[in-house]
């Protein structure tokens, strides 16, 4: 031991010492040359990065923390890696008790003595948490063991996916083949279920987990090589790696417009408020909301949107004046000029044949004569095909105008104007309300009081910190990746969700909660927890910026709705006309023939 004392100490040096409780002298007594002891930093005013990475844990030990300080901290937690691995060094037995997080997010790494010191020895035979071993390293026995780089990079990648991803492990998932798929053997097996090829592997994430692109293109590639075959044999990246993508993750972070607490890559839209929309499900993802800078004057959007002038009416098209066309009054004349001669010269054959009395020549040679003639004149002036050809005509016009009318009715009326400015009267509705919300949310805060209390107190006792009966490490951390942490989460309804669990395990979990839940006392007496009534004020905080959102948006897209209005009936209207002139020169003409 003394030996490692003295590498560590020639090791010692100024970057060390910001992010590791690494020792700094020996103690000797006088009489002897022999150390019986050492001096280190002492640590303080810190909470393990479990404590972190859990969304319960935010809440009570970090209430200022949103994810651009998870961001932050995870950029410290890779500095802290990057320098211990440049000193020659590997962490090796990676706890997460010894990785502690301040209020600032910068981050100290503990329990040094542990380290595999290359210039000492090389190998660490301290067992190690399964859930931060690489595949390489599942089932292998610790004595004697080799670590590496790799395989801290690969501890990095879990640590860093649990503080991004609220408590999720990376490996916690819901397996889609037969029997249960503990972490271990998902890491073992390259099951990674936020990943591309999560449908090969046949595994799903837990309900209500964001997505890999939350955290954008490059950052999840640099997942996906953490977590994949190829990178057994080298290739995991580095915590220099994660140092400079995660630093540019940090500068490409805006605020969400409708909550200011929540920030997202700049590239997406944000995917705290979907997730906390479901039925509050998500809401630990994000600390405390803090104000951030001046919300929009939702009077001042209302205002102008009161104030911006309708469209008007679409212009009429349809009053046009029509005469019938030469053609098909010559149509007309033609077909009424050839009913008239067949009639005429029939009728004289036939009326001949009966009065004129010529003995060479019967009667009904005149009269048949006259029949003949009325056809073959009738004939001699037929205008059916020309009638067909204007028929045609007015159903090609037909489907003209039909096709112009739907487009003007669509882009040229009010219609759209109209729906769009009674949306933003159903905002301005709900903005009137809030007050009146708020008042009702608190008296709900007093009807609850009892369960409020007893939740608060469950939510005191960390599934994490418990002795229960068949519960290992592996498998909490498993249930915190499904939002399962404290006494307050254990309902039979939650552990639907959750494969793998034993009737036995189910039942301790119960057990303990009871346990629990027996000691609890109500006080009526006490007030209101001020973080209810502060959780009452963020909702409605949120609300409040939810529907300036949407009144700002609206507003916006009320003016582009009436400038596509205007633009359209005048591109449209000539167009139009043209479509309805041709169909009722083709109606009157048609009208004409009959």
């Amino acid at each position: 031991m003394t030996a490692r004392l003295k590498g560590m100490l020639q090791l010692n040096n100024s970057e060390l010492r910001k992010v590791t409780a690494w020792p700094t002298a020996l103690l000797y007594p006088k009489d002897s040359d022999e150390p019986i002891g050492f001096l280190m930093p002492l640590v303080r005013g810190r909470f393990p990065i479990s404590t972190l990475s859990s969304p319960k844990g935010q809440v009570a030990r970090f209430s200022n923390a949103d994810w651009r300080f998870l961001v932050r901290a995870s950029i410290n937690l890779a500095r802290a890696f990057n320098a211990v691995i440049k000193a020659g060094c590997i962490v090796g037995n990676v706890n997460p008790t010894n990785i502690l997080v301040g209020q600032d997010a910068s981050v100290i790494l503990t329990g040094c003595d542990t380290f595999q010191i290359d210039m000492i020895d090389s190998v660490v035979g301290e067992a190690a948490q399964a859930t931060l071993l690489a595949p390489e390293l599942q089932d292998k026995p610790f004595g004697g063991l080799v670590r590496s780089v790799n395989h801290d990079n690969f501890a990095l990648a879990v640590l860093i996916f649990q503080l991004l991803f609220a408590g999720r492990h990376p490996f916690a998932g819901r397996y889609l083949g037969d029997g249960d798929m503990p972490i271990p053997r998902a890491i073992a097996e390259f099951r990674f279920p936020y990943g591309s090829r999560r449908s090969i592997h046949m595994m799903e994430p837990p309900p209500k987990s964001p997505s890999l692109s939350i955290v954008g293109p490059e950052l999840a590639a640099l997942f996906e090589r953490a977590f994949g075959k190829p990178a057994v044999k080298g290739g995991r990246p580095s915590a220099r790696e994660w140092m400079a993508a995660l630093s540019r993750l940090e500068q490409s972070l805006k605020p969400c417009r409708s909550n200011g607490s929540h920030w997202h890559h700049i590239g997406i839209s944000c995917p705290w408020c979907r997730l906390s929309s479901d039925n509050g499900a998500a809401s630990g993802f994000m600390a405390e909301e803090v104000a951030f800078g001046e919300s929009a004057d939702f009077e001042a959007l209302w205002r102008e949107a009161e104030t911006l002038d309708p469209p008007g009416e679409a212009p009429n098209v349809l009053d046009l004046e029509s005469a019938p066309s030469e053609a098909a009054l010559a149509v007309r004349r033609k077909g009424n000029l050839g009913h008239l001669a067949a009639v005429v010269i029939g009728l004289g054959l036939i009326t001949l044949g009966i009065f004129t009395k010529i003995e060479a020549i019967h009667p009904m040679w005149f009269i048949g004569a006259g029949i003949l003639a009325f056809f073959v004149t009738h004939g001699l002036f037929d205008t059916e095909d020309d009638e067909a050809a204007i028929r045609r005509r007015l159903e090609r016009a037909k489907l003209k105008w039909e096709g112009a009318e739907a487009e003007w009715t669509l882009r040229a009326s009010s219609e759209e104007f109209s729906r769009q400015k009674t949306l933003l009267q159903e905002l301005r509705d709900a903005w009137d309300q809030l007050p009146a919300l708020r008042n009702r949310r608190q008296e709900e805060l007093k009807d609850n009081h009892w369960a409020l209390q007893r939740n608060r107190y469950l939510d005191g006792y960390r599934i994490a910190e418990a002795r229960i009966e068949a519960l290992t490490t592996e498998r909490q951390i498993f249930l915190a990746s499904y939002g399962i942490e404290t006494a307050a989460d254990i309902h039979i309804k939650r552990f639907h969700a959750v494969p793998g669990l034993s009737n036995r395990l189910l039942e301790s979990l119960l057990s303990w909660r009871t346990s629990i839940e027996r000691d609890f006392i109500y006080v009526p007496t006490l007030p209101i927890d001020p973080s209810d009534a502060a959780r009452v004020d963020r909702e409605i905080m949120s609300e409040k910026r939810r529907l300036e959102s949407q009144m700002r948006n609206g507003l916006a897209s009320l003016k582009q709705v009436r400038n596509e209005i205007e633009s359209a009936r005048r591109t449209l209207k000539g167009p139009t006309e043209e479509a309805y002139r041709y169909y009722a020169q083709a109606q009157i003409d048609a009208a004409v023939l009959s």
